[in-house]
């Protein structure tokens, strides 16, 4: 909250600085901050001395080991990313630093956990995997997915090696390596349950998680303005296809329809653009339940505000 003022002070030190080339911008997520200028010299001897007097006033300092000035075509880390340009294009990364702290967590499950069950080891690293998969799928990280996948493969490989010293290769791969697909080499375990069956659980691999580049937010979008329904409904329907657990909800949906469109009664189909709408609006407590959605033709919602602003 201190630094709410920020970047207004920094535009009334600094008036017009867009227009003046200066190229100053300000991008900021709690108390981590980013703040971009056209040379090293203003950057450091302008605009820090007036961060750091912001900052006095409110009993607060700078971090040294944090605060760095540097070029683009150098590049930095932000919030676990490396943001930098190659031959003048801005690429963002998983950074180094935080691919290490992933791998170190990683170790230090697999080392503490030396005489568990396979399938116990992997429900504890699932969601370890997927979350730190999930944090950076929005960025350029399939090449860093692919080197992590392969440092993860053998950290478990070693794992299972130290517990049968007198077995081969070939062994302790067909106790703990399955095939699946046209894939091999998958550490997966076959777990008993309770009513007696048995089901598979599989590693996940942080290089099977599709990269998803993020739509960014309109700035003007305010989800209490019954206006903008239409807009975050869309980018809700959007966001739940991205997710089995979101596809299962839109199918349960389609399926209550009867594959219809609630305008038109026309089929839905993949062909034909669709979209949903809330029944109960979140603006009015309405739900994400699957219940509380009604599938449409993007045309027949169209329709159906036009019908709306007329009859209003």
């Amino acid at each position: 909250m201190v630094l709410d003022g920020l970047e207004a002070m920094l535009a009334e030190k600094f008036p017009g600085a867009q227009r003046k080339g200066l190229k100053m911008n300000m991008v900021r997520y709690a108390d981590d901050f980013i703040i971009t200028g056209n040379s090293k010299e203003w950057l450091e001897h302008e605009v820090k001395p007036a961060v750091v007097e912001f900052l006095a006033a409110r009993g607060l300092v700078l971090s040294p080991e944090k605060t760095k000035i540097s070029h683009i075509g150098d590049g930095f880390d932000f919030l676990g990313w490396n943001i930098r340009k190659y031959n003048g294009k801005l690429l963002m990364k998983p950074s180094k630093a935080n691919s290490g702290a992933h791998l170190d967590k990683i170790r230090e499950i697999i080392n503490g956990n030396k005489t568990a069950k396979q399938e116990n080891l992997i429900k504890m690293l699932n969601p370890v995997l997927r979350g730190w998969a999930n944090y950076h799928k929005h960025v350029v990280a399939k090449e860093t997915f692919n080197r992590v996948a392969s440092q993860v493969w053998s950290m478990l490989w070693r794992w299972a090696a130290r517990r049968h010293p007198e077995k081969n290769t070939v062994w302790i791969k067909k106790k703990y390596f399955k095939s699946s697909g046209l894939r091999n080499w998958v550490f997966a375990a076959i777990e008993n349950l309770e009513d007696g069956t048995q089901r598979e659980i599989v590693l996940l691999r942080e290089s099977d998680t599709p990269i998803q580049r993020h739509v960014k937010i309109r700035a003007k979008a305010n989800p209490h303005d019954p206006q903008w329904e239409p807009y975050f409904e869309s980018r809700w329907g959007k966001k739940m296809l991205c997710s089995s657990k979101g596809r299962r909800k839109l199918y349960y949906v389609w399926v209550m329809q009867d594959g219809l469109c609630f305008d038109c009664q026309e089929p839905i189909t993949k062909g034909t653009p669709w979209n949903v709408r809330y029944i109960v609006k979140r603006t009015d407590g309405g739900s994400n339940a699957a219940s509380n959605f009604r599938m449409h033709h993007l045309n027949c919602r169209k329709n159906h505000l036009n019908a709306k602003k007329i009859k209003m």
